[in-house]
């Protein structure tokens, strides 16, 4: 009977993959980066997604700035160090983040924005890029397609390869789940049924040329900090281009002003030529 890798054998089979994975023609000077993407937008208007590059050598550099990030937010505000950050629930008001009720009736607006701007600060003091691409493509696999070809560009100019790791789930239950066999069969199929899309634009990529190697690496936001890192960096970066261009994101809805002071912590690394951060693909 088949039963999906959980926990640790996971993490171990990711790992054989991205060494599998890493092209074999590459010398010893050659790059390759990490590429971690989320999305934002909204469902009536159109899409952003924003890449967090992380050259591969630098990778345990920019996780441990991360983690200074998270440390400190925790001595600060009592946010727990396991506790998912997400944008939209930080921002909000929304889900508990610290240990106690009485934490977390502190844990106030103030605090939740400052939240962003620590975890962001230290984040820009990492060797790291973010590129954020919009569009008025309201599918978001459509959407993700047209990034994807802009990263290519991006790899071919900067010669390097990418290994991309997209926001979704990976077939592993909740922490506190117990879980049959049956159970995580099912959840094993439901990422892979999920991930279809986003496979076939990688598969899509012409396989003599490509710079973005394997299929995307799908990861749920609970269990990976990267991800949570570019969910922050994505959600203030939709605000500030919803904010400078009402006439293609609309006014029915409030720009969170907190998740943009939060993204401007990122400018000094945000890709040149860009519209702080941002490129606009239907130009």
């Amino acid at each position: 009977m088949f039963v999906a890798p959980q926990g640790a054998q996971q993490r171990r089979l990711l790992c054989w993959r991205i060494v599998e994975a890493r092209p074999t023609s590459l010398g010893h000077d050659d790059q390759m980066h990490l590429c971690y993407i989320d999305d934002s937008g909204d469902s009536k208007h159109g899409v952003t997604l924003t890449a967090l590059l992380i050259e591969d050598k630098d990778w345990s550099a920019v996780l441990d700035y991360w983690l200074k990030g998270r440390r400190e937010i925790y001595r600060e505000f009592g946010v727990l160090k396991n506790r998912e950050i997400h944008a939209n629930h930080l921002y909000k008001g929304r889900k508990s983040y610290c240990e106690t009720p009485k934490e977390n009736a502190r844990f106030g607006s103030d605090k939740r924005a400052a939240t962003g701007r620590v975890l962001l600060s230290w984040l820009a003091k990492a060797p790291c890029t973010t590129i954020t691409f919009g569009t008025t493509e309201v599918s978001k696999s459509k959407a993700y397609a047209r990034a994807i070809a802009a990263l290519e560009d991006w790899a071919v100019t900067n010669d390097t390869y990418l290994l991309v790791f997209y926001d979704g789930q990976q077939g592993l239950a909740a922490p506190d789940e117990e879980v049959t066999a049956e159970k995580s069969r099912e959840l094993w199929e439901t990422a892979i049924r999920d991930a279809k899309p986003y496979r076939e634009v990688h598969r899509g990529l012409d396989i003599t040329e490509r710079r973005i190697i394997e299929d995307p690496m799908m990861q749920d936001s609970k269990y990976s900090q990267l991800i949570q890192a570019v969910d922050l960096i994505a959600y203030g970066a939709f605000h500030l281009h919803k904010q400078n261009h009402p006439e293609i994101w609309g006014t029915s809805s409030a720009v969170v002003r907190e998740a943009i002071v939060a993204y401007m912590k990122m400018k000094n690394r945000w890709e040149t030529n860009t519209e702080k951060g941002l490129i606009w693909l239907d130009r």
